[in-house]
């Protein structure tokens, strides 16, 4: 398997952030990263694309883990699966502030 380029790395991100900015999020793009504030800007979380230890491209959390699809924990997210990855950002950075009665 040949080596990502960073061009189609950043290009990865580029189509991140601007799918998370239409899904509401505000989201910047830092080379291969993308950095997503919540709303609220209590949450942030900087996702990564890069390559796993077979050459896959694949999406990062900032904590190190692999983003997984949301209905099998077992199955990795690839950089062209938008749609998926932003659904599972979301879960992560917009969780609902609580109101005191």
């Amino acid at each position: 398997m040949r080596p990502h380029t960073s061009e189609e790395i950043s290009a990865f991100a580029k189509w991140l952030t601007q799918a998370c900015q239409e899904a509401g999020m505000r989201a910047e793009q830092y080379g291969a990263k993308v950095r997503i504030i919540a709303s609220c800007h209590f949450l942030t979380e900087e996702v990564e694309c890069r390559s796993d230890d077979a050459g896959n491209l694949r999406w990062w959390w900032s904590w190190g883990k692999p983003i997984t699809d949301s209905h099998d924990s077992a199955r990795i997210l690839t950089p062209d699966e938008v749609d998926d990855l932003v659904d599972a950002i979301a879960h992560v950075v917009a969780v609902p502030i609580r109101r005191r009665p």
